[in-house]
């Protein structure tokens, strides 16, 4: 009992000594300094301990720095956490005003490599017009919205770190993407310097009408910049021979001419094969409305005269042309498809047919582009003639999307229904031997002359489900090509929009639509595309789906 008696007196003594010595002045605060530096900061609305406050952002957050799991407290939802939370790690640090702080987590402006950034910004430093993240074209996306819920609408996002903050994908089929220039938050600059590139000028002078037949100038250098050969040169005289020259048009010197109307315009003579190119001249503007206005003398819509006529020679065309557009189990069995009444009674207030499974047979000129390698159904593509095939230039040639394709890359498929199955005994594969692009496909600005053709290596031979389709001419599209008319797509494109073409996506068997023709000047303004005259629109809320090109 006494050993322990004085062992509670000896510690009674230390502490004892111990506060006499903590005590002393100029060691220590005194006790109402000491509560100044030790006590949090009282906040505003609070009259008693913060450990029974619930979770508040603004206290918790924003008047102080915080942690995640404060932030969770006070937001009580993880998914808002992590939303928050990835801003707010971006935004948050000491030297940082309110104001900023608060303007950084509204994602109005940037900070650091800008994954705060939540505006509305469209546009890259030269002025470019930001691409859709979910589009395709004209450059394909390595980042889609599912995976990057952020990359909303053509809005600039920085889905990869960039060094130099937001970015897009860019309009301009010659620029694949481009940097942004987003506000800095709390400074007076953006991330990158706003230098918008300088517009083409303006064609000066007045538009060569009719596609140049009544040119009279002296230009004589093609549009790639090569020099015109003489007419009178031996070369000239070649391309000249078998073609339906106007007496009227005289061929001077090396000048560029149109003496046989063509309706690309004014041309000449090069060294180079094919030893023709077009020449770059302003022509005017012409609707097909206004083409059909003056071939008929009057405005309004008339019969299609019941006489058809053959154009092409069949030594370098191909046979069919003569039996082109009467289908085997259809026109020649004088059975109707189930939508062409449609087509036949178009009206513009009309209902628009959403893609349906086409009927067998109902477009035997229909061809599918299959890629050998890898293995995959790459375009439509119309059959024209028992050698010829009509495609878009852009299945074949897009460099965008890294595309240069030639006769060893593909395989024509002929008188399919079924997308997936080989269909024995019904349809066709055959090789290619030549493929010719417009010589003026506008791949750079409006994807202009969008049109290719392309050979079989040997005819194919018709049957009920392959037959060729109808070249028209030119009175018949300004006939027909009139606000209002309907005509058909078809093709085994994507079903729905979405990020990838996969099986999934993609229907078992052909596919149609009926699509109204759209009033040219409607057209115009519907898009920031250049519509030229060798160009019409058609269609609704209904876009045609990645794999119908060319249908």
């Amino acid at each position: 009992m006494a050993r322990h008696t004085t062992s509670v007196l000896r510690g009674l003594l230390l502490s004892s000594l111990l506060h006499l010595t903590l005590s002393q002045a100029g060691v220590f605060l005194e006790k109402g300094q000491a509560l100044s530096v030790l006590k949090r900061p009282r906040r505003a609305n609070k009259g008693f301990l913060e450990e029974m406050l619930k979770g508040n952002l603004e206290r918790e957050c924003l008047e102080e720095i915080c942690s995640h799991e404060e932030a969770f407290e006070a937001l009580e939802s993880t998914v808002q956490t992590e939303v928050f939370w990835s801003k707010y790690q971006v935004c948050q640090g000491l030297g940082r005003s309110r104001a900023v702080l608060d303007a950084c987590l509204e994602g109005n402006c940037s900070l650091g490599l800008g994954h705060n950034y939540k505006g509305t910004i469209s546009y890259t430093k030269s002025g470019i017009e930001c691409q859709v993240w979910t589009s395709k074209y004209p450059h394909i996306p390595k980042f889609n919205a599912t995976t990057y819920p952020n990359l909303i609408e053509n809005y600039c996002r920085n889905p990869d770190s960039h060094s130099e903050g937001p970015w897009c994908y860019t309009r301009d089929p010659t620029v694949e993407r481009e940097e942004c220039p987003i506000p800095v938050c709390g400074e007076e600059r953006t991330t990158v310097e706003f230098t918008p590139r300088v517009a083409p000028p303006a064609p000066l002078g007045p538009c060569e009408e009719e596609k140049g037949i009544s040119y009279t100038g002296t230009l004589s250098v093609t549009v790639s910049g090569a020099k015109c050969l003489p007419w009178t040169s031996e070369i000239a005289k070649e391309v000249l021979q078998g073609k339906h020259i106007d007496p009227e048009v005289k061929l001077l010197e090396n000048y560029c001419r149109n003496p046989d109307g063509d309706d690309e315009g004014v041309w000449c003579v090069t060294d180079e094969p094919p030893n023709f190119e077009y020449c770059d001249l302003h022509y005017c503007d012409s609707s097909l409305e206004d083409e059909y206005e003056r071939s008929e003398g009057i405005s309004g819509r008339t019969t299609l005269p019941q006489e058809f006529k053959t154009f092409f020679d069949d030594k370098t065309f191909g046979a069919g042309e003569a039996d082109c557009g009467t289908r085997p189990l259809f026109e020649k069995k004088k059975v109707a498809d189930k939508s062409e009444k449609e087509l036949l009674d178009s009206y513009i207030g009309g209902r628009v047919v959403h893609g349906d499974d086409a009927e067998v047979g109902s477009s035997p000129w229909q061809v599918m582009l299959y890629k050998k390698s890898p293995q995959e159904l790459l375009c439509g593509a119309s059959l024209i003639s028992d050698s010829w095939i009509l495609t878009a230039a852009h299945c074949l040639y897009y460099p965008p999307w890294d595309k240069n394709l030639t006769t060893n890359d593909i395989l024509v498929r002929i008188g399919k229904h079924v997308r997936a199955k080989y269909e024995k005994n019904i349809e066709k594969i055959a090789l290619l031997d030549k493929i010719i692009i417009h010589p003026r496909y506008n791949w750079k600005e409006n994807m202009g002359r969008d049109i290719a053709l392309m050979h079989l290596k040997r005819p194919i031979i018709f049957s009920d489900y392959i037959h060729p389709v109808c070249l028209p001419s030119k009175e018949v599209v300004q006939r027909l090509m009139l606000a209002g008319y309907k005509g058909r797509v078809t093709g085994w494109g994507n079903l729905k929009e979405t990020w990838a073409t996969s099986p999934s996506n993609l229907p078992t068997v052909l596919q149609q639509l009926n699509l109204p023709i759209v009033d040219q000047e409607i057209c115009k303004a519907s898009t920031k595309v250049k519509v030229t005259d060798n160009m019409f629109c058609a269609g609704n809320s209904c876009p045609l789906k990645m794999g119908d090109y060319a249908s």
